[in-house]
C-alpha cells in the first residue's frame, strides 16, 4: 500500500500528517508530490523512507495526482490523502478493508459541523455534475481528498485525466465509471480545517473555476472534443484562468494555467537520496 499526498505549500501541516502515517501504517509507502515554493520539502526530509517528488512549477491538484499514480506499480493499493490527514487512522483502516473487491473507493464526508460558506456551493456543484454526467447520479460525494484504488484499474484510466484543478476528483470518477469499475461509496467521518485551506475564503472564485472546468469536462467527453486542442481556446482558457487566479494562490504565476506543462510532459527525476526533483522542462 502506498499513500499519495498532493503538497501545495503544506509546511505547516503536513509534518503531523507524516508522523501519524509513520506510527499507524509503518509497512507502508508514502509519496509526496511537492510544486510549491515553501519549507515543505525540509519538513518532508526529516521522515526517512518517505519518497518525495518536487517540481519547480505547478501542478495542480489533477497534475500531482497524475504524477502519483503513474509512480505505482501493479498489485499496489493506492491511498490518496490530503496533506491535513481529514481521516483518521481508523477510518483508513475500515475503508481499506471495505475496498477489498473494488477498484475504486471514494470518501462520503460526513462532518460533525458543516464548513461555514461551502455546503451550498458543494451541493449546486453535485447538482450540475449529475447534470452533465448522469452517471454520477447515484453517489453523494466524490470531492474529498481520500480515495483508495487499485494501482491497475488506476493506471488504465490515466489517459483520461485531463484536468489539473479542483475537478480531477470528478474526472477520476467518472473515468472509472465509464469504464465499468467498481466503486464504492464509503461514509467518513471528516475532519476539516480551515486555516490552510486552498478553498477556504475563496469559495466563489473556486466555485466559477470549478464551472469552467466542468464544462471543459463535458467538452471533452463529446464530439466537441477537438475545440479544446485549438489555439483560440488555449488563449481563451489562458484569459480566463490569469483572470481568476489572481490572488486566489498566494505566489502562484497567474499567466498561466494551473498544471500548465502539459501531461505527460514532464521532465525527468534527478535522485538526491529520497527525493526526486524535477524541472518540468516542456519536449
Amino acid at each position: 500500500m502506498k499513500f499519495i499526498i498532493p503538497a501545495y505549500n503544506e509546511e505547516g501541516r503536513i509534518g503531523a500528517t507524516l508522523s501519524a502515517l509513520a506510527s499507524s501504517f509503518p509497512e507502508a509507502g508514502v509519496i509526496v508530490v511537492f510544486d510549491g515554493d515553501d519549507g515543505t520539502p525540509d519538513v518532508v526530509r526529516r521522515f526517512g523512507g518517505v519518497e518525495l517528488h518536487r517540481y519547480l512549477k505547478r501542478l495542480g491538484k489533477g497534475g500531482a495526482l497524475r504524477e502519483g499514480l503513474a509512480l505505482l506499480r501493479g498489485g499496489e493499493v493506492g491511498v490518496l490523502l490530503d496533506a491535513d490527514l481529514p481521516v483518521s487512522a481508523d477510518q483508513i483502516r475500515e475503508a481499506i478493508k471495505a475496498f477489498d473487491g473494488h477498484d475504486l473507493l471514494i470518501a462520503r464526508r460526513v462532518y460533525a459541523v458543516k464548513p461555514k460558506g461551502r455546503y451550498l456551493p458543494h451541493l449546486a456543484f453535485n447538482a450540475l455534475s449529475k447534470l452533465f454526467f448522469p452517471a454520477l447520479v447515484p453517489f453523494d460525494d466524490w470531492q474529498g481528498g481520500f480515495k483508495v484504488f487499485r494501482a491497475e484499474a488506476a493506471k488504465e484510466v490515466l489517459g483520461e485525466l485531463v484536468l489539473n484543478d479542483f475537478i480531477i476528483d470528478t474526472n477520476l470518477l467518472y473515468a472509472f465509471l465509464r469504464r465499468g469499475k467498481r466503486v464504492l461509496e464509503y461514509p467518513v467521518t471528516w475532519r476539516h480545517e480551515d486555516e490552510g485551506s486552498k478553498v477556504s475564503g475563496k469559495v466563489m472564485k473556486v466555485a466559477l473555476m470549478d464551472f469552467l472546468s466542468l464544462v471543459k469536462l463535458r467538452v471533452y467527453y463529446s464530439p466537441l472534443r477537438p475545440i479544446l486542442s485549438t489555439r483560440s481556446f488555449s488563449r481563451a482558457q489562458a484569459l480566463a484562468i490569469r483572470a481568476l487566479r489572481r490572488d486566489f494562490l498566494p505566489g502562484a504565476r497567474v499567466g498561466l494555467p494551473r498544471g500548465s506543462v502539459p501531461w505527460p510532459q514532464l521532465g525527468r527525476p534527478e535522485r538526491r537520496g529520497n527525493e526526486k526533483e524535477i524541472e518540468n522542462k516542456k519536449g
